[in-house]
């Protein structure tokens, strides 16, 4: 067996109470234009925090994703199972849309500094979520 045959991704996360960011760039395709970096940033939502139950099945476009700073909105939505029961909900968005060439571009997580950025407004607004919630 060799490596060629295995995806290689690398993942940065940050916990916060009652969710986690993740932070993930793995290889695509690479061509004249496009660099082979795709970035992408997701929230895991856990059911102990009080935006959790704000989710109503899989429409990308609801109000539960809107209210969340995603690069260019939410592309990725998912309700992980475990033991029959939803574990989190897993909310994300990738940096590969028009536009974005740039991002496939950085290698390292200095050069992608944005991406760092936006998932730190997003880990702000989840604790900004809860601790309204639990003050009210």
């Amino acid at each position: 067996m060799s490596v060629e045959s295995w995806k290689h991704k690398d993942i940065w996360t940050r916990r916060g109470k009652m969710f986690a960011i993740e932070i993930s760039r793995h290889y695509g395709t690479e061509d004249e234009y496009e660099g082979p970096h795709r970035w992408a940033v997701y929230a895991y939502i856990y059911p102990s925090h009080p935006h959790f139950s704000k989710f109503d099945g899989p429409n990308l476009w609801q109000d539960a994703t809107q209210v969340l700073p995603f690069h260019r909105g939410c592309s990725y939505l998912d309700y992980p199972v475990h033991d029959g029961k939803v574990t989190c909900v897993k909310i994300g968005a990738d940096y590969h849309h028009l536009h974005d060439i740039g991002f496939t571009h950085c290698a390292t997580a200095d050069d992608a500094y944005r991406v760092f950025s936006d998932a730190d407004e997003l880990f702000d607004r989840l604790t900004a979520m809860a601790e309204t919630e639990v003050i009210s």
